[in-house]
């Protein structure tokens, strides 16, 4: 016999459980891979910017890169004609999404 039928013969409550519970680890290790993949894709993006690239900000607000400061957390991203916002690039995405590809 194998250990599974073992259990389910074992102990009768764990039977109706077990596939419950095998579902639903299967489910939160899928969910948990497919966010760090693409938190994955979106820290290679920041990290690959660069002067020029259009870019959406986490509060929605579109605009392009004027310049990259050298602390490297830091960039200029200008909004409008002649207004150009300091932003943390953490709060930065593409605007054409990068986890879809």
């Amino acid at each position: 016999m194998n250990l599974l039928s073992i259990l389910l013969q074992a102990q009768p409550g764990l039977g109706s459980m077990l596939p419950m519970i095998l579902v639903f680890g299967a489910f939160f290790i899928y969910m948990i891979w497919s966010q760090k993949k693409q938190e994955k894709k979106i820290q290679q993006y920041r990290a690959n910017l660069k002067v020029g690239d259009s870019v959406i900000l986490q509060s929605g607000i579109y605009g392009k890169i004027k310049s990259l400061e050298a602390d490297g957390v830091t960039i200029r991203i200008e909004i409008a004609p002649n207004v150009v916002i300091s932003v943390n690039v953490n709060y930065v995405y593409p605007t054409n999404d990068v986890t879809t590809k």
